[in-house]
């Protein structure tokens, strides 16, 4: 529930602004919450926020504070970036140049009139200038591109023997000598018209022939180097079974079904196996999250090595030429130079980018049908049929908005309303050709943004704060563009809604160094938010059946367990039954999907999670259920009842000791670490359960710096055990398993060569044992991380490269 408080402080972020006004409302008898929730449409929701004063003022005065110009591109920042990219080049860092030179052509204005002015060159230079970092990052391909990149931005003739020059040694590299001979050839033919005096040109031209010679003899010419842009894409997986004509994006393995009980759900109509793809969907809309715009591209979400900047603003970048077009056609051309207000909202920016992707014209037509009945026949004579289709897909997914708190919705509305006022702003309602513009506003063709369209001062509908006519044309309850308008305002709120039960987040594996610089950790880290209406049609368990993964902003849903004919194919919304108790999970989805769960991890006795922190039975060893308030408590295996007070006292001690020991790792004060951690080690393994997660704990951190001071065979020994209860805890064939299986090969082929050269190649059985070893799990790492993310996947190929490693050693 929202957390109404009082306005005591600076409104310095949207939710404060939510928070604030949320409070005046409740406070307010006139206006009141009540009156708010007897409200029934979203469409009169959104114009509640307009019909008040107070109101009116928070959103224009958010509007004007956020939407400015400060991504606007400026040559002289252009310049000054592209200089300190030169002083890092000069200084051989390359990778910082890069960065530097990257940040000059976001900020250069493009070479066309009224953009650049006299300093049209910037944008070519700032291209050229990194596509000589990245050759001597032996990044050939991606050279090309920016070479290729800032000929067409207009760099000038009497230098580009440098970039052909360029172009040629990248190709040689790259093998392709024909093609290095044809770049050399025009090198020779340009630097002709070059401004160089006799001397220097002389030297350039001898240069530029001897490189021209080496393509006739490539067996002797330069030393091959391996291209850092190597090809290591993932490749998409097909659909098992074939694609469903009549359920987009899904395998013809899996239907949908509806009934009262479970509302639209998805089954097999066939034995689904391990492995299985049963879905491949493009979202219908998403957003990346600001913390990676320098990282990713804003359009597809691929990881960036160079990026391609937007024409008008210098805040965004994209992985090519193509997701930059697409991006400004599809929503970036309203969304320019207005991003850090749509950041202030959060996830209701997604809703905002729904509205965009679908466009006027299908909303238009959308909102005229939209109280008949029969979906599947009222657009077929329209060309729209396609998009309204798609969009239905989106609009029919549930919104909960009955179950929501009362201030949690006004809170929303009041957003919507503040997107409304944004679409008017950006003249997004004049891209209705159905209608003439009804708020002076004209069509944003693809070189025209809010940057550089100049607005004239006597006409009020320019300005984000004279919203007058507008907010009473949105009060008109008619069949003109006005009420089109006022019901796109719903439209976002019901989007808002949804995002609550129907985002998905789109994550990448993000692979880091641990402390101890030998072995490499991996982590799931969120990117983007998107809607995918298909897979979001599988209801929920604690104990799925299938598995998300992501390649770009596509979503692949693969089967992780069997699911006979007739099974319903579940997804997890979050609570897993093997990392949350039952009772967090309970509640995690009352708060937010407003349904109790009753799947069989739900229903069960619970006792299966006590396990993983249970003390360990001075009988038959196995797990203790919970302590009672005197201490005392019974064994879950022998049900034999018992006193654990002292032990108790012991494991405060052991939790001592782990601190201590964790404290001088981090300082990497190894050998002093070992102590106090294997003391730790003694008294838990002694209390604790064999697969307590405090016991499993402490040997990961003594193998860790075991591992730190080289000693891998000993790292190994207490790594080992740890592999079973994570394998308990969540799951033989869980990712879990596999990243710690990973982990695992990490240190056994560390500890082989050691084995070797401490003699132990005497003891034939024990080094085959060994190896057999190393080979069971990079083949059980394999085998999951396949099932998992397809064979492609980048943990598949490291894998496969440690067995090569493996074969070598022996």
């Amino acid at each position: 529930m929202t957390l109404l408080i009082c306005p005591t402080y600076m409104e310095s972020s949207w939710q404060d602004v939510l928070n604030v006004t949320t409070y005046h409302l409740a406070s307010n008898k006139e206006l009141g919450l009540r009156w708010f929730s007897q409200l029934r449409s979203n469409k009169e929701r959104v114009q509640f926020c307009f019909n008040y004063q107070i109101f009116r003022n928070k959103l224009s005065f958010w509007l004007n504070v956020i939407c400015g110009s400060q991504h606007k591109k400026h040559w002289e920042k252009a310049s000054e970036l592209r200089v300190e990219g030169n002083r890092c080049f000069h200084d051989k860092d390359f990778g910082k140049a890069v960065e530097c030179y990257t940040q000059s052509i976001l900020s250069a204005p493009f070479p066309r009139p009224n953009d650049a002015g006299e300093h049209h060159e910037e944008l070519a230079l700032g291209f050229a200038n990194r596509s000589a970092a990245l050759f001597h990052l032996h990044m050939y391909k991606e050279c090309l591109k920016d070479i290729e990149r800032a000929f067409q931005q207009g760099y000038p003739q009497e230098l580009s023997y440098k970039l052909y020059q360029r172009k040629g040694m990248c190709l040689h590299y790259l093998n392709d000598y024909s093609y290095a001979k044809r770049a050399f050839s025009e090198a020779l033919h340009i630097l002709k018209e070059g401004r160089l005096d006799t001397k220097k040109m002389e030297i350039q031209k001898k240069e530029i022939q001897n490189l021209l010679k080496l393509c006739e003899t490539p067996r002797h010419s330069m030393p091959k180097v391996q291209p850092y842009d190597c090809d290591d894409k993932q490749t998409l997986p097909d659909i098992s079974y074939g694609r469903n004509s009549n359920f987009p994006s899904a395998s013809s393995a899996v239907d949908v079904q509806c009934n009262k009980e479970k509302g639209r759900h998805v089954v097999a109509n066939r034995m689904l196996s391990a492995g299985d793809t049963i879905f491949v969907e493009t979202p219908y809309a998403s957003v990346l999250l600001p913390n990676f715009y320098t990282t990713n591209c804003h359009h597809c979400y691929d990881k960036l090595v160079t990026a391609v900047p937007c024409h008008q603003c210098s805040q965004v970048r994209y992985c090519s030429e193509h997701c930059c077009k697409e991006s400004w056609v599809k929503y970036h051309k309203w969304e320019c130079g207005n991003l850090d207000l749509l950041h202030s909202v959060g996830i209701a920016h997604l809703a905002f980018r729904i509205i965009l992707v679908t466009g006027m014209p299908c909303l238009s037509e959308f909102l005229k049908n939209k109280d008949r009945t029969d979906d599947q026949e009222m657009y077929l004579d329209t060309e729209r049929q396609h998009c309204i289709r798609n969009y239905l897909r989106v609009y029919h997914l549930v919104t909960h908005s009955r179950e929501m708190y009362v201030e949690d919705n006004f809170q929303y509305a009041l957003t919507a309303a503040l997107l409304l006022l944004l679409l008017k702003k950006v003249r997004f309602f004049c891209s209705d050709d159905n209608h003439t513009c009804s708020d002076g506003c004209s069509d944003i063709s693809f070189e025209s943004t809010p940057f550089n369209k100049e607005e004239s001062s006597g006409n009020n509908s320019q300005d984000p704060s004279n919203n007058s006519d507008f907010i009473q044309n949105l009060l008109i309850n008619s069949h003109d563009k006005t009420s089109l308008v006022a019901a796109t305002g719903g439209l976002c709120l019901r989007h808002i809604q949804q995002l609550v039960c129907n985002a998905s987040a789109i994550t990448q594996l993000q692979t880091f160094q641990a402390e101890n610089e030998t072995v490499l950790m991996e982590k799931q880290v969120r990117v983007a938010t998107a809607f995918y209406p298909s897979s979001s049609l599988m209801n929920h368990s604690c104990d799925p059946n299938i598995i998300t993964s992501f390649h770009k902003d596509k979503l692949i849903v693969r089967v992780v367990k069997k699911v006979s004919p007739g099974g319903e194919v579940y997804n997890c919304y979050g609570p897993h039954f093997r990392r949350m108790s039952r009772e967090d999970r309970q509640k995690a989805l009352i708060e937010q999907y407003f349904f109790v769960c009753k799947c069989e991890a739900c229903e069960g006795n619970g006792e299966w999670e006590n396990k993983f922190q249970a003390l360990r039975c001075n009988s038959c060893e196995g797990p203790l259920r919970p302590l009672n308030d005197i201490s005392r408590t019974s064994c879950i295996d022998c049900d034999r009842e018992q006193d654990c007070a002292i032990q108790q006292q012991k494991l405060f001690a052991a939790h001592d000791l782990f601190i201590q020991g964790l404290q001088l790792a981090e300082k990497k004060f190894f050998k002093d670490a070992l102590e106090k951690l294997q003391k730790c080690h003694k008294i838990r393994e002694k209390l604790l359960y064999k697969h307590h997660k405090q016991l499993a704990e402490v040997r990961d951190k003594i193998a860790w710096c075991y591992s730190s001071l080289g000693e891998f065979w000993l790292a190994v020994g207490f790594l080992r055990p740890t592999l079973v209860t994570t394998s308990e805890q969540f799951g033989a064939h869980s990712i879990e398993i596999a990243n710690e299986l990973q982990k695992f090969s990490d240190l056994l082929l560390n500890a082989i060569p050691q084995l070797l050269q401490e003699g132990h190649n005497s003891k034939e059985s024990f080094i085959r044992n060994v190896f057999r070893e190393s080979h069971e799990v990079i083949s059980r790492a394999v085998e999951i991380f396949s099932i998992h993310y397809g064979s492609h996947h980048v943990a598949v190929k490291e894998l496969k490269e440690k067995e090569k490693q493996l074969e070598g050693l022996s």
